[in-house]
């Protein structure tokens, strides 16, 4: 029995779309503990932009959302919560939008009231340049400029622990 008998045309030409999209998309590899941030330049949803370039000067808590994404919105409070204690130290928060629609990003940031810097990462190009593949990704970057720690999921399943990551980079 070959392949061909196996599956239908329209299944076959399914198949083979599946297979030369996995080897045609860019692999997204994930940034190791200890190497640089990448640089970027992102433009915020209320007009100014945020900038990641050497040398950083403090600690940096970049966290990738999307609206549709309930990791992310259950993540907000607790991120809100601790933009607040850490408001006056050397610790900057940013919010990236990935994923999703511009005007969807957006209009999160308004629902959740965020208060501290968030942008649209339009084509998810710093996504990928962090290793990011899905939202909520957590990246720690300390005043080096050097990632500290990557958290993959709901940072709200791990809040003592979320709380330390930030301590740490003080």
């Amino acid at each position: 029995m070959n392949w061909k008998s196996c599956f239908s045309r329209p299944v076959r030409a399914v198949l083979l779309a599946v297979a030369l999209t996995g080897c045609l998309e860019d692999e997204i590899k994930p940034l190791a503990e200890g190497v640089a941030a990448p640089p970027f330049t992102l433009a915020l949803v209320d007009g100014g932009t945020a900038t990641m370039e050497a040398p950083h000067g403090k600690g940096h808590v970049i966290t990738f959302m999307a609206s549709w994404c309930p990791c992310s919105n259950e993540s907000i409070p607790l991120m809100k919560d601790a933009f607040a204690r850490h408001r006056d130290s050397d610790i900057a928060f940013l919010m990236i939008g990935i994923q999703e629609a511009e005007s969807k990003f957006e209009k999160f940031v308004a629902k959740w009231d965020v208060p501290y810097p968030a942008g649209y990462d339009a084509g998810d190009k710093i996504a990928r340049a962090y290793g990011v593949n899905a939202p909520p990704t957590t990246i720690f970057i300390d005043s080096e400029g050097k990632v500290k720690r990557v958290f993959y999921g709901n940072i709200k399943d791990k809040e003592q622990e979320f709380l330390a990551w930030i301590d740490e980079l003080l």
